[in-house]
């Protein structure tokens, strides 16, 4: 990691949390709707059905979304990220200032103190097993770029869907423990990941079969 880079103070990691929490809810938000909409595919693969071809196009657009929210939170160089986060949090005093902003600037208790601890073990843990060679790999299509990219083009950099859920999924622990320790507020956008893919998976599968079975206003596409 470039120890040029800046490490955030304790008042600008408070005011950031909030704002990575709903950046990576935006990302498992696009990663749930996609994963909703192939499961509904895979579900309905046996179905002729032109709703089919919309669910196929929005499965696509999600995953780039997910990849473009993921960027905004990943982005080592940015002031506001997950990553400028951890160097704050890697420093053996992060702790101690993390209860006091917990209790408000109080003198913590035992209890916020081991809260603390816990979701910054967590945290650490958590981020010192994400795979940066695979988000390395499409680095260099991050901010403007990645805007114009095709999934076919992020293929080429042997990026797979796995990886993208596995980084998803890690975002969203970590945003959720860097909530928990600052504010004591438990919330967590693997839960808006799962509520996404649950409501998409039940649309697309009622769309298609109703579709399939000539349900389907053609007017409207409802």
């Amino acid at each position: 990691m470039n120890a040029n880079l800046p490490v955030p103070t304790i008042e600008q990691l408070a005011r950031m949390a909030p704002e990575l929490n709903a950046w990576t809810r935006m990302a498992a938000r696009a990663y749930g709707m996609y994963s909703g909409t192939n499961d509904a595919l895979k579900k309905t693969r046996d179905k002729i059905a032109n709703a089919k071809e919309r669910a196929d196009e929005i499965r696509q657009e999600m995953i780039m979304m997910t990849m473009v929210r993921l960027f905004a939170v990943m982005d080592r160089e940015s002031e506001m990220s997950l990553q400028s986060a951890y160097r704050f949090l890697k420093h053996p005093n992060a702790l101690e200032e993390l209860a006091r902003c917990y209790s408000g600037k109080q003198l913590p208790s035992t209890d916020v103190q081991s809260t603390c601890a816990q979701a910054l073990d967590k945290f650490l843990a958590v981020y010192r097993k994400v795979d940066f060679k695979s988000f390395g790999r499409i680095q260099s299509f991050r901010n403007g770029q990645i805007a114009h990219l095709t999934w076919p083009e992020v293929n080429k950099a042997n990026v797979t869907y796995g990886e993208v859920e596995k980084m998803v999924r890690a975002c969203c622990e970590l945003a959720g423990h860097l909530t928990l320790m600052i504010s004591g507020k438990n919330d967590w956008p693997e839960d808006y990941l799962n509520e996404a893919h649950h409501e998409t998976y039940e649309f697309w599968v009622a769309a298609i079969q109703q579709d399939a079975n000539g349900r389907l206003d053609p007017g409207t596409g409802s």
